[in-house]
């Protein structure tokens, strides 16, 4: 049974709500010297993430697994021409998730970070099925529209396929994130049933994140647990109005010091890479 919402009801870090750092990147920048994140070697993944863990005290650690197959691809040239194979919608996303190799590593890492965690939950995260399909089409050399629903569907059938290779690891949450899409382009998340369907399976949390567009523009959504937004959901009527449980997705007047709505049940920060450590540390020891 996922650790999620409890630890929204108590965070683990003690704080008042849920703070959850996005610190990869920063963590890149400031103590790997720019280098990749090293998901290929257990010993130093865990160091890694048990930096940051100890900087941030973040209240989940988010396993990038989109960032750990993109590095993959990268850095395998026979794959990518695989995956550009065919170009067939979605190939080059399902040649990617049925890679042998890549499925060896993320599921090694993410048994790491399942075993070093602790208390805190373990949520995965990845691009949204629609935008993991064009990445990966993109990734192999193959020019690729924005996903429409059906294309979306499709890539999350693959998704859900390769979600079942944690089935016996310590996960408790899985987050699509859907970028930088506005509000009006984004897809209705009943395309990703399969990967919803799969995470109700196993006991997962499932949680969708918007950067720029404001919680539960759907509405409630069954099988979300909650929605990451750029700002508080509206009801039909405009009001304020949570279906669910929501969370707010810190903007840069978070790191000057600004307080995040009141209504939210979390706080989505990602870290910027180039912020200036006293600062990032002297916001993250106000937050309370």
């Amino acid at each position: 049974m996922s650790r999620l919402p409890a630890s929204l009801d108590a965070p683990p870090s003690g704080r008042g709500r849920a703070v959850w750092f996005d610190a990869a990147a920063y963590g890149q920048a400031r103590l790997l010297g720019g280098e990749e994140v090293p998901w290929q070697s257990p010993a130093e993944l865990s160091a890694f993430f048990g930096k940051l863990g100890g900087m941030f005290r973040s209240d989940a650690i988010l396993a990038d697994v989109g960032d750990l197959l993109a590095q993959r691809a990268a850095a395998s040239q026979p794959l990518r021409t695989a995956m550009a194979a065919r170009t067939r919608t979605g190939y080059a996303l399902r040649t990617l998730l049925g890679d042998e190799q890549a499925r060896a590593i993320a599921a090694e890492a993410v048994r790491v970070l399942a075993a070093t965690g602790g208390p805190v939950p373990l949520v995965l995260t990845m691009p949204a099925p629609g935008r993991w399909l064009v990445a990966a089409a993109n990734q192999a050399g193959v020019d690729a529209a924005r996903a429409d629903a059906g294309q979306a569907e499709t890539a999350a059938i693959y998704i859900a396929d390769f979600l079942r290779l944690f089935g016996d690891a310590r996960v408790d949450g899985v987050l699509l994130d859907e970028g930088g899409v506005p509000a009006g382009e984004l897809i209705d998340p009943e395309a990703y049933r399969p990967v919803l369907n799969v995470a109700d399976h196993y006991g997962w949390s499932a949680l969708i994140l918007t950067g720029t567009a404001a919680a539960w523009p759907f509405g409630p959504v069954s099988g979300v647990t909650a929605w990451l937004g750029s700002d508080q959901p509206k009801a039909p009527d405009g009001s304020a109005g949570p279906p669910g449980r929501w969370g707010a997705v810190a903007d840069p007047e978070f790191w000057a010091g600004a307080d995040p709505p009141d209504g939210a049940d979390l706080v989505f920060a990602a870290v910027p890479a180039e912020a200036d450590p006293d600062a990032v540390m002297t916001r993250v020891r106000a937050l309370t």
